[in-house]
């Protein structure tokens, strides 16, 4: 869920309001912006009351997080937070107010064919633990990641993955021609889209262009202008464009993975769960009490492995580490 547009006092719309989104309707909130800090530029916006559009879309998001009225924290597209910073900024953390800080911050984006879900969970001394599952859309897993890092890196992360993600798209196969005059092109791969090259692609289709013609004109992959034309439902779902199931040679296709969240927690109540300073301090007792790490294991309801990743985190002491360094 991206916030993807904005309306100033003077009811004027800025960012992408005619994006497309996945909604039949977008939500609506309003955010308040601070007036301007003492030794700083004025922001365009400052000390107003913008109402603002949200939705899940494929526009490129940000790294920021905007708190809203309603109190839902939502990342806004490139455009909006382009505009709205530096007028936007959160207030500093004060003893009183720290405390209503989430604990945990939960994000989901849905595709034709996978469900991504990202949870991290506020640690000690600034750190975040940061797990991302990939699921089919019936919710069979398809892939996890977890991991610790300090909660200032997390921006950066996720611009190296950004990148990582543009690096391994296949290359055009021919070189984009200069667009005509009034096209807007794309500056680099995987480049947002904006309003206009939306209203570009569906006018050249409207007028019977060719998916390689508007490839050309818009400096994106053929590719990429099939999959849009499908999200703005001018064309079929390029199934096709959709790579098949790999299996080893001569040998019977393995079945998938089929275990979903909720299937392992069948197994073990509290798999996924975030890790409260309770159960972290009552974890170290048992540990340094002599208990095995099937035994700590069993008494909290998370598997083996993730038991000791959370007593090396801890720096707990006893055999069930040591077993571990052997």
């Amino acid at each position: 869920m991206l916030i993807y547009a904005f309306r100033d006092a003077q009811g004027t719309w800025h960012g992408d309001p005619d994006a497309v989104i996945d909604e039949a309707r977008p939500g609506r909130g309003i955010l308040a912006l601070p007036p301007t800090t003492a030794g700083q530029d004025p922001g365009l916006f400052d000390d107003q009351r913008l109402e603002v559009l949200y939705g899940t879309c494929d526009l490129e998001a940000s790294q920021s997080f905007y708190r809203l009225d309603g109190g839902d924290t939502l990342l806004a597209t490139w455009r909006v937070h382009e505009l709205l910073s530096p007028a936007y900024r959160l207030p500093a953390s004060r003893p009183d107010t720290a405390s209503q800080a989430p604990p945990e911050v939960k994000l989901e984006i849905a595709g034709p064919r996978r469900r991504y879900s990202l949870s991290a969970d506020r640690l000690a001394e600034g750190r975040a633990e940061v797990t991302v599952i990939v699921c089919t859309t019936d919710g069979v897993i398809q892939g996890e990641l977890t991991g610790e890092l300090d909660s200032g890196d997390l921006a950066d992360v996720g611009r190296l993955i950004a990148s990582a993600a543009i690096a391994c798209e296949p290359e055009p196969s021919t070189v984009p021609a200069d667009p005509p005059a009034g096209a807007v092109k794309a500056t680099r791969p995987g480049q947002a889209w904006t309003s206009e090259a939306v209203a570009h692609l569906r006018e050249g289709h409207r007028e019977g262009k060719s998916v390689t013609q508007l490839a050309e004109e818009l400096g994106r992959s053929e590719k990429s202008i099939r999959f849009k034309l499908s999200g703005l439902r001018l064309s079929p779902f390029p199934h096709d464009l959709v790579p098949a199931p790999r299996f080893p040679a001569s040998t019977e296709p393995e079945p998938p993975k089929a275990y979903t969240v909720e299937e392992k927690r069948r197994l073990h109540p509290n798999a996924y769960k975030p890790w409260e300073p309770h159960d972290d301090q009552r974890l170290a007792e048992l540990c340094a009490q002599g208990a095995s790490l099937d035994e700590l294991a069993q008494e909290f309801g998370r598997n083996e492995g993730a038991i000791a990743s959370r007593l090396e985190k801890i720096n707990a002491e006893g055999p069930a580490v040591e077993a571990q360094q052997l």
